[in-house]
């Protein structure tokens, strides 16, 4: 998906190579700032936390603002919003701080043991720390799933993930969001869900997870998590689009140069001596000087140059890349829980083939496995998340109780 530069108005230098910027870029940037709720995250003192907090358990919570300012938000009139910080884990197990948001619905489903809930585990915002759901006015993903699931009754629990809000942990390292890292998200998911539990005590025990793109990535990967660290109370996994391999994706397809683009600050922080060049072309790494010198999200990311011409050929021979993404990778393991697996046949983004292996493939492996995959027809990526809703709603959970007939 190649982003032709306009007029060049601007060069930036913020302890960054000296990068010339398209009007293209520079709106998007400002549109970014516009969309935030509290703007920066580095002024709201709700993204930060004292070295006290270093010592809590995955699962705590380390800060809870019970009551957010909706008017700041674009969110339905009839809903509610708190904001929460909690202990989580990187993919290599060190506790890292993540920010959260919980959408209340006006009147919750009843339940014997509380508001039912659903984990929510987004798609792609960006990288960077300015990229947070929590602090973007739509919450990023409004009526697509998050409002969709608190209009029907249901509490909305909902991870940031790790280096998007807090930009830094409690000793003020930097926090590097783990892009397209399957066990990261899932436990950002597993430890928002418990530390929800002890800082909104009216919530149920019982829970859903949902997860789209990344996040449904993410959201596979939390069922196979399940199996080594069991949570009581969950019900089943939904995961739409999910990115299961970044290196099952036909290798020269148009998202694979900004997805890459996401990928190598985590690959520089996580192994000693990967360089970006050894991926990414001249071209490419003023894309990605650019994109970090502006702190930008998703919006700044799909007007950047990001082209066939700045990734170098036989990238995915990178041995650092191959290990990382294997790690990395969802599907083809045991699942615990009913899984439901929704792919749009023409997706631009996540290739329909690549999800259908991973299922077919996961399946053939774990015949006991509870998968259920569905194929929606002439819908795109996005789009996706509105054409599920119905097939989401009718899907019987396992295990069902008084309030959870179905989602």
């Amino acid at each position: 998906m190649e982003a032709g530069l306009q007029t060049p108005t601007q060069h930036v230098d913020q302890d960054e190579p000296h990068v010339l910027l398209s009007s293209n870029v520079l709106n998007a940037h400002n549109f970014e700032e516009s969309y935030r709720a509290h703007g920066s995250v580095a002024n709201d003192p709700f993204y930060s936390i004292s070295s006290d907090a270093a010592g809590f358990t995955p699962g705590t919570p380390l800060k809870v603002e019970p009551t957010t300012d909706t008017s700041l938000y674009t969110i339905p009139p009839n809903l509610s919003l708190s904001r929460f910080v909690y202990q989580s884990k990187t993919s290599g197990g060190s506790k890292v701080p993540v920010s959260a948001y919980v959408l209340w619905p006006y009147v919750a489903r009843p339940c014997p043991d509380g508001h039912p809930v659903v984990a929510w585990a987004h798609g792609t915002s960006g990288v960077n720390s300015e990229c947070a759901p929590s602090n973007i006015r739509h919450l990023w993903h409004h009526s697509q799933v998050p409002y969709q699931l608190a209009l029907n009754g249901y509490v909305v629990v909902a991870t940031d993930y790790a280096g998007l809000g807090l930009g830094n942990d409690a000793f003020g390292n930097t926090v590097i969001h783990e892009s397209l890292m399957g066990p990261a998200p899932a436990n950002d998911i597993f430890y928002s869900i418990k530390a929800a539990q002890i800082a909104f005590p009216e919530i149920s025990r019982k829970f859903v997870v949902i997860g789209s793109s990344q996040g449904g990535g993410g959201a596979w990967s939390f069922s196979e998590k399940l199996l080594t660290e069991p949570m009581a109370g969950h019900l089943g996994t939904i995961v739409l689009h999910p990115v299961t391999n970044l290196l099952s994706l036909p290798p020269q397809g148009p998202i694979i140069p900004l997805l890459l683009l996401l990928l190598v600050p985590s690959l520089v922080a996580k192994y000693d001596g990967f360089r970006p060049e050894d991926i990414l072309t001249p071209e490419g790494m003023e894309s990605l000087a650019a994109y970090q010198a502006l702190k930008g999200c998703k919006s700044v990311l799909f007007q950047l140059p990001a082209g066939p011409n700045t990734i170098k050929q036989g990238w995915q021979e990178n041995v650092t890349v191959q290990n990382h993404l294997n790690h990395a990778a969802s599907g083809r393991k045991k699942i615990s829980g009913p899984l439901l697996v929704v792919q749009s046949k023409d997706d631009p983004v996540v290739d329909l083939g690549t999800i259908t292996n991973a299922v077919q493939e996961t399946a053939t492996m774990f015949p006991t496995a509870k998968i259920e995959y569905h194929i929606l027809p002439n819908v795109t990526h996005a789009s996706a998340m509105y054409a599920a809703q119905r097939r989401e709603a009718n899907w019987h959970i396992q295990a069902q109780t008084e309030c959870w007939q179905v989602l």
